[in-house]
């Protein structure tokens, strides 16, 4: 029986300067669409469904975090000092002292159905990213694939032979390729964990996808998506707890 998994990541050390003035002011994290910060919502979706420790690796603003962690004994935290001039893979490298099991790992400026969470819990891969249909929201990440296994990942359509979907921001990942990224990421470069990272132990580790075609979800980088993520919202809001 596979061993349940009760660990979760959440990178949230971006500076979100595309947001203007919201972005100065607060992590996008804290960003709300209704009466709590969107990061609540992650978290309540992950403790509902047996997520025992949350790792949030903190940067911009890391003060609000700090302050999160009295209402929620779950978290974690730890800082990427350098989040100004690295990438998300930097920020994943902090975690290393964290990860000793496979783990959920998402990024901090989503909304999103919180079931997605168990479906891909509920998947086969213990590496395993989830995608969406075209979503046109901008900034999109498109995964290519053989079959079911990931062979490419890139913002840019032209470097994708045949795009399975958009890449949502939450994965699934094993302790096993968790090193292996740790054994090709240099923290002192700006690389990103999936475009860069990733893409790179996906030609010999396998790394496979959930498509859910019709999934409702964004993210938050600037004002265009923010004003998505407002209709968004509405259409997913009955769904949380």
């Amino acid at each position: 029986m596979t061993k349940a998994i009760t660990k979760a990541i959440i990178l949230a050390a971006g500076m979100g300067s595309r947001l203007k003035e919201m972005g100065e002011d607060i992590p996008k994290g804290f960003i709300r669409l209704d009466e709590t910060p969107i990061i609540e919502h992650s978290l309540n979706a992950l403790i509902s469904i047996g997520i025992q420790e949350v790792m949030i690796v903190t940067g911009h603003k890391s003060e609000f975090y700090e302050e999160l962690k009295e209402k929620y004994p779950e978290i974690k935290t730890i800082k990427n000092t350098r989040f100004a001039e690295t990438g998300t893979m930097c920020s994943l490298w902090h975690a290393r002292d964290f990860v000793d099991a496979d783990f959920i790992l998402l990024e901090s400026d989503l909304i999103y159905d919180p079931t997605v969470i168990t479906e891909l819990l509920n998947s086969p891969y213990k590496d395993c990213l989830l995608l969406s249909g075209t979503t046109n929201a901008g900034d999109e990440v498109y995964v290519e694939a053989d079959e079911n296994r990931m062979t490419a990942i890139s913002k840019s359509r032209d470097h994708i032979k045949n795009s399975v979907g958009e890449y949502v921001g939450i994965a699934k990942l094993s302790k096993q390729m968790y090193d292996k990224l740790l054994q090709v990421a240099d923290p002192e470069l700006k690389l990103s964990y999936d475009m860069d990272c990733m893409a790179h132990i996906a030609k010999e580790h396998p790394v496979y996808f959930l498509m859910l075609e019709g999934l409702d979800w964004a993210e938050i980088d600037d004002p265009a998506q923010l004003a998505r993520a407002k209709k968004v919202w509405e259409k997913i809001k009955p769904n949380r707890s």
